[in-house]
């Protein structure tokens, strides 16, 4: 018992549970092979194709538990809770298939061994699932499957299941069955030993495992030697000399058929002598309101006579003659209807049926039906070939007598037509003769009647002439008269088109009028304007004298053309008076978006009576301050603009800043080393109170260091010395990494980003770090005034300039749950140091010079930004930047 127990334990540690695995899939694999062989091999019959089912079946049992036992020992930490039940229930698996593969009696009955196999698979695939369910939280405690009360279940079932199966054995012997109960009788005893002895192992049952080692070669061994068997049928060996003489005396026999289906009949005998089987029956369709075919032979005779049957009652037959192809009822269980047609035929034994189609060029001639209905003997390959060789003679035979018949139909009918054409001519030739006669005295009638009639043509002749004299009278009267109206009609015509262009004259003559008068108040209205500038033109010199930065004043009409320029403004322009003089504001500057901003005011469209943008010229930045005069009933009278420039005292203020801010830092990066230094506990162990404080202070210094970094940037811009790169920027890389750089702020708010970009966006033209610093910007202010577990959006699409020759422009929106700012808030957001330590702006989130800073950013490129707001719901900050020319101009 040592030895067993030895022997079963190798079977279930590594590595030879890894080889037992594979020789029963290497001898399943072979098995499987030699029966799809078979299979091709007998042209598809069904006991073929069982036996390559079920080699398929069992292989894929075993391999599915070799891909779950791998599966489970990369994926599982505790192979254990899957190995037990899935081993058990493959097992199970392997024998319903085994079953309805091999067993007799199931198939014999074929319906009743699909039946069983379906309702074992689905049973066994319900229990597994119940059990793999339940027997993770039981293995968790520490208990072995099997002594659990499921392997009792799994090893009963299958025990019961290989009683049943040796007793179908017993009952209903076969062939070369010895093998197979041999197989059955091991695994019955293995299954009892698993239930009665304790268990070696926990989980897995060794004595299956060492009963499915044997018992596995000794199925593939039945089955080679069903397969061997198979190839070997009777009549192979033997084919020869009587074999040859059996077809020549078919051939012969066929070859003298001239009887019609009487000589047919005869020659069946020969095919059944040659095939070897025991009844043969030959069928002709019959094209009819149903279709049917009529047996014109069966051999040998029954008392039931030649039958003629409906194809629809007998699916063999329908399919066989639809098909054109050979059809084999191996099982007369499997198909029900073979029987009838045997009993049609006069036979009352029950065996398997051959229909073979007998097709000629036009399609099937006949049926040829062989069937063993004595023996029950299976037909074999080389009886299946002998019958295929009988069928295409006879095939050839029948086509031989059908033209036959044809050809001697033709030549009657052909026969009878003569007959008919040569009476019907006689009678044809009477009655031409007759009708000549006839013709004859018409005739003379006829030539009787032409001369009364030429007498009558020219009395008509005569009376057409003078009525045509007549009418050459009348026709000569009518024309006259049709000239004078037409002469009349045109007269009238004239003078109709002189009253029309008399009145057409007299409404241009009143128009013109109205215009003249239209002209007159437009330049009385346009001399009042001019007066109202000059008015407002030295006011707004005496309002500016007193101003310490260099700024300049033009003054416009309604219309837009200058009216107006100061000394100052002609200094930043680097202009004479007379040069700019009347020249339209939209053309001051070369930027595009000036005159697009100088356009939205003139039109109306702009939301605000001030509208600022800062520009460049002659390497100077020009601040430029457009606004409407007073408006009047009929619109605004005039524009002004305001240019300024950064005076020096402004520039030494910024850089004394930028010396404090850089001065700061210092100090500030000691403090955060001697942080980081604590904080590492490189100097002692800290408390949690105090790693908290220290953290804090951390805190603190990283945001003032951040608000330096803005104090700086801000003091670079107003000394103008921030430099701007311009190059083609892709704005969506620009986005994304500003969304990355705060994404720890982000997710420390609970907040998700959308980006509703379009799908291709052209590039911008920009510096890349002041666009960077300009998201940045506009993100962080989103991120500190959204409600916390919100939805920041951030979209942006290409708009198209509404004027022809201004180029394309980029518009993006940071859109924030803020609350919405107050209209009253709204002219301080993109003001400086306006907020302290908090926002003193509710719905805004930045507390420094963030917005100041983007919106400098932004008109240093060229662009522009402005702020919408919905109370109660949250703001959307909006900027524009021109598209690169070089990409427009490849575009066009």
């Amino acid at each position: 018992m040592s030895l067993l127990e030895e022997v079963v334990s190798l079977l279930l540690r590594p590595p030879g549970d890894l080889y037992y695995h594979l020789v029963l899939l290497f001898v399943l694999q072979a098995a499987l092979v030699v029966a799809w062989a078979h299979w091709k091999r007998s042209a598809g019959s069904p006991g073929a194709r069982r036996l390559w089912g079920a080699a398929l079946g069992m292989w894929l049992a075993r391999a599915a538990l070799v891909l779950g036992g791998a599966i489970a020992g990369a994926t599982v930490p505790r192979p254990a809770v899957v190995l037990p039940p899935l081993e058990r229930a493959l097992d199970l698996a392997f024998l319903f298939v085994l079953l309805w593969g091999f067993l007799p009696v199931l198939r014999r009955r074929a319906r009743l061994g699909v039946g069983l196999l379906a309702v074992g698979l689905v049973a066994t695939a319900l229990v597994y699932l119940f059990f793999s369910v339940t027997w993770p939280a039981v293995e968790a405690t520490g208990v072995a499957y099997n002594t659990y009360w499921q392997a009792r279940v799994w090893d009963g079932w299958a025990l019961a299941t290989v009683v049943l199966a040796m007793v179908a054995l017993l009952v209903w012997p076969a062939p070369g069955g010895s093998l197979l109960f041999a197989a059955f009788l091991i695994w019955g005893a293995a299954y009892a030993v698993q239930l009665v002895f304790p268990p070696i192992t926990p989980h897995l049952s060794g004595p299956v495992r060492l009963a499915n080692l044997i018992g596995v070669p000794l199925v593939a061994a039945t089955l080679f030697q069903e397969v061997a068997t198979a190839g070997s049928a009777p009549g192979r060996g033997d084919v020869g000399v009587t074999d040859r003489q059996s077809l020549l005396g078919l051939l012969r026999t066929l070859g003298r058929v001239e009887g019609g289906e009487e000589g047919l009949a005869a020659a069946l005998t020969e095919v059944l002598r040659y095939v070897g089987v025991e009844v043969a029956a030959l069928g002709m369709p019959v094209v009819d309101s149903e279709p049917s075919v009529r047996f014109t032979a069966v051999v040998p005779s029954t008392s039931n006579g030649l039958p003629t049957v409906r194809l629809d009652d007998h699916p063999v037959l329908v399919r066989a003659v639809r098909s054109e192809r050979l059809q084999i009822v191996a099982d007369p269980d499997q198909e029900p209807n073979s029987v009838a047609l045997l009993r049609r035929l006069g036979f009352e034994g029950v065996g398997p049926l051959a229909v073979f189609p007998l097709l000629g060029e036009r399609g099937v001639l006949g049926v040829l039906v062989l069937a063993n209905p004595a023996g029950g003997r299976p037909f074999a390959e080389e009886a299946v070939a002998r019958a295929r060789v009988a069928a295409q003679a006879l095939a050839v035979a029948i086509a031989h007598l059908n033209q036959r018949r044809v050809a001697e139909q033709r030549a009657g009918e052909l026969s009878a037509v003569l007959q008919r054409q040569e009476a019907e001519r006689a009678k044809s030739i009477a009655s031409l003769q007759a009708e000549l006669e006839q013709a004859r005295e018409e005739a003379q009638t006829f030539a009787r009647r032409v001369a009364e009639m030429e007498e009558e043509v020219s009395r008509h002749r005569r009376q057409a002439e003078e009525l045509a004299q007549m009418l050459q009278a009348e026709q000569a009267h009518a024309q006259e008269a049709a000239q004078a109206a037409a002469q009349v009609a045109i007269y009238e015509a004239e003078l109709k088109e002189l009253a029309e262009a008399r009145a057409r004259l007299e409404e241009e003559l009143d128009r013109w009028k109205q215009r003249a008068e239209e002209w007159e108040r437009e330049r009385a209205r346009l001399e009042e304007q001019i007066r109202a500038l000059q008015e407002a033109a030295e006011e707004a010199r005496a309002s500016q004298a007193q101003e310490v930065v260099a700024s300049g004043h033009l003054v416009a009409d309604a219309r837009g053309n200058i009216v107006l320029v100061d000394g100052r403004a002609q200094r930043l322009l680097g202009a004479s008076q007379d040069e700019l003089r009347g020249m339209p504001l939209s053309a001051l500057f070369a930027d595009p978006l000036w005159a697009q901003a100088v356009d939205g005011l003139l039109s109306g469209r702009a939301e605000d009576d001030v509208v600022g943008i800062t520009l460049e010229r002659d390497g100077h930045l020009i601040r430029a301050e457009l606004s409407r005069l007073a408006v009047g009933s009929e619109g605004p009278v005039g524009y002004a603009v305001l240019l300024q420039s950064k005076a020096e005292e402004e520039e030494n203020r910024a850089e004394v800043i930028a010396s404090l801010a850089h001065e700061l830092r210092t100090p500030m990066t000691s403090i955060v080393g001697y942080t980081d230094l604590l904080l590492g506990e490189s100097v002692g162990i800290l408390g949690e109170m105090q790693r908290k404080f220290l953290q804090r202070v951390k805190a603190n210094i990283e945001r003032m260091g951040d608000l330096l970094n803005d104090i700086i940037e801000v003091a670079a811009m107003e000394s103008g010395r921030v430099e701007l790169r311009p190059e083609p920027v892709d704005l969506i890389t620009v986005i994304e990494e500003a969304i990355m750089g705060l994404s720890a702020r982000f997710r420390e708010r609970d907040l998700s980003v959308r980006l509703n970009m379009a799908l291709a966006l052209p590039p911008v033209r920009a510096d890349r770090d002041a666009l960077y610093q300009i998201m940045l910007h506009l993100l962080s202010n989103a991120c500190q005034c959204s409600k916390e577990g919100t939805e920041i959006v951030v979209s942006g699409h290409l708009e198209e300039a509404e004027e022809e020759g201004l180029p394309s422009y980029v518009r993006v929106s940071v859109t924030d749950t803020g609350g919405g700012i107050a209209p009253e808030d709204r002219p301080r957001v993109f003001q400086r140091f306006y907020r302290a330590d908090r926002p003193l702006i509710a719905g805004l989130g930045e507390t420094g010079v963030g917005m100041a800073i983007a919106k400098a950013l932004v008109e240093a490129l060229g662009g522009r930004i402005w702020l919408e707001s919905e109370m109660g719901v949250g703001s959307t900050f909006s900027f524009i930047l021109p598209v690169d020319r070089g990409e427009e101009e490849g575009e066009a």
